[in-house]
């Protein structure tokens, strides 16, 4: 019977997604001889070609393919048995780097890094912010332990855990007429001046390019700009409305400079995200479930303007792993 090591398992799955051995040498920190050996000894323990060398890396088999899978799954179940182990101390401590866009920063990592600091003081919390597509990256890459991403995402890349659901809104002047209805049909949109934000892969802009192409319009955005910030910027200077979700304006809004219209039924969903197949500390695990207890907090009190919450009973991080080995 083989007998499989999980380093081995780790080498591999790292190797499977990024395609080449020198970048994920590189990840692990170890030598790319020592990793090939490591891959080459799995191959012959279980008698079959995970891996197909070429030119500019490697492809995985088909039976590579399932490997994967099941190797992530078996490595996150026990990176789950650690946690477990761990958690039986009575105050975590260490490093935990956090991954926000710029907006869910301003109006989140405040209020969680105080909670934070009175539940775990021995926890330090270093918060970074970039787009999603760059928090998947860094997830991936091992720079930060946790991320709120933007849905859609890929599950097969990381655990997720939903979080909350926002209507995604045109924001403008609080005295313009185009937005004294209650709410706004896609085809509106179609000759206003529209101040779009986000990266062009970014998910907001792929949500809006998708809700275009089935209702068949076209729009003529007028400026777009990498963060809501500068959005805002825009549409208090007059410039045209901003299609993102209220949180961004939540300060304009209750002073009334701002107001916000939902959009058909264009929803954003934001998801607490972490690598599959990555043991994390008892101080990763215990501000994961502070991240989701602060965001139900401010959900209820209506401090996350628009957000409703969302079931995450089938799809906690352990519950994810548990089905996958089912």
């Amino acid at each position: 019977m083989p007998r499989l090591e999980l380093r081995q398992l780790r080498y591999f799955t790292t190797v499977g997604r990024q395609r080449h051995f020198g970048r994920a040498a590189a990840l692990l920190r170890v030598a790319q001889p020592a990793l090939s050996r490591q891959v080459a000894k799995l191959e012959a323990e279980l008698g079959v070609q995970l891996l197909e060398r070429h030119a500019r890396g490697v492809a995985l088999t088909a039976e590579g393919e399932v490997l994967l899978a099941r190797a992530e799954a078996v490595l996150a179940e026990a990176g789950a048995l650690l946690e477990e182990a761990r958690s039986q101390r009575s105050e975590p401590q260490g490093a935990v780097t956090l991954g926000f866009s710029p907006s869910v920063a301003e109006l989140f990592g405040g209020r969680l890094a105080m909670l934070s600091l009175r539940r775990h003081p021995n926890v330090r919390l270093r918060i970074t912010t970039a787009a999603s597509p760059v928090l998947e990256t860094w997830i991936h890459e091992g720079r930060v332990d946790l991320a709120i991403l933007n849905g859609p995402t890929d599950p097969s890349r990381f655990l997720l855990t939903p979080l909350l659901e926002e209507p995604v809104c045109l924001i403008g002047l609080a005295d313009d007429p185009r937005l004294a209805a209650e709410r706004i049909g896609l085809p509106a949109l179609g000759g206003l001046p529209l101040v779009l934000t986000g990266p062009p892969d970014g998910p907001m802009q792929r949500l809006l390019m998708a809700a275009q192409a089935q209702a068949r319009q076209t729009f003529s955005p007028l400026a777009q700009v990498d963060t809501a910030a500068v959005g805002r910027q825009l549409v208090l200077g007059g410039i045209g409305p901003m299609v993102e979700v209220a949180a961004v304006a939540k300060v304009e809004l209750e002073c009334g400079t701002l107001k916000a219209v939902p959009i058909g039924d264009l929803h954003v969903q934001r998801f607490l995200a972490r690598a599959r197949g990555r043991a994390g500390s008892d101080a990763v695990s215990r501000i994961a479930s502070l991240m989701r207890e602060c965001i139900a907090i401010m959900v209820a009190d209506g401090s996350w303007p628009g957000a409703r919450a969302l079931d995450r009973d089938a799809s906690d991080e352990t519950s994810q792993v548990r089905h996958s080995l089912s």
